[in-house]
């Protein structure tokens, strides 16, 4: 075959292959026919340029870190950045999804600022009832299960059904059932 319709046809799987056009397993079949079991050379690999979401991702999750917990802001102003950030990160998972990127970092982020949002809140608006900080982390467990099944994340599964278990046992330790 010749070399320059090769090249051609090689670019193209790998485009069909970063894109998921096709199946990975096919592109990598049709990758090691076209290139004749070789490895494919450096040239016709294109390397993705998704650095810059993923540092502004980083950026919305660590600036939401430090201004809730290392600063003193009132109440309203700490909820309102949590859920200003949550809705971003959740967006930005949704943009990452309908361009085929990775979505579970952005995901991740949210999940763990809304936990964190929901502590926070419960701390200053029910303190020591202990019971509805329980009922609100086990909403969460259940909603990291829900989305864990939902999205095909066994990790998100596995971590709701940890922390049922983890509650549960508070739960059963604090009304003295063991």
């Amino acid at each position: 075959m010749d070399e320059n319709r090769k090249k051609i046809i090689i670019q193209e799987i790998l485009y069909w292959k970063n894109s998921r056009l096709l199946p990975e397993q096919y592109c990598d079949f049709l990758l090691a026919l076209y290139s004749e079991g070789e490895e494919v050379p450096q040239q016709y690999q294109t390397k993705s340029k998704r650095v810059i979401p993923y540092l502004i991702v980083a950026f919305i999750f660590l600036l939401t870190l430090f201004l809730n917990h290392f600063t003193q802001l009132p109440f309203g102003m700490q909820i309102g950045l949590s859920i200003f950030s949550i809705m971003a990160l959740v967006y930005a998972a949704f943009f990452f999804s309908k361009r085929s990127w990775p979505y579970h970092i952005p995901l991740i982020g949210a999940a763990f600022l809304f936990l964190l949002a929901t502590v926070f809140a419960i701390e200053q608006l029910a303190p020591d009832r202990i019971g509805v900080l329980y009922f609100f982390l086990l909403c969460h467990c259940g909603i990291w299960v829900y989305t864990g099944k939902r999205l095909s994340m066994v990790y998100f599964s596995v971590a709701g059904y940890l922390g049922i278990v983890v509650i549960l046992y508070f739960i059963a330790k604090l009304y003295n059932i063991f």
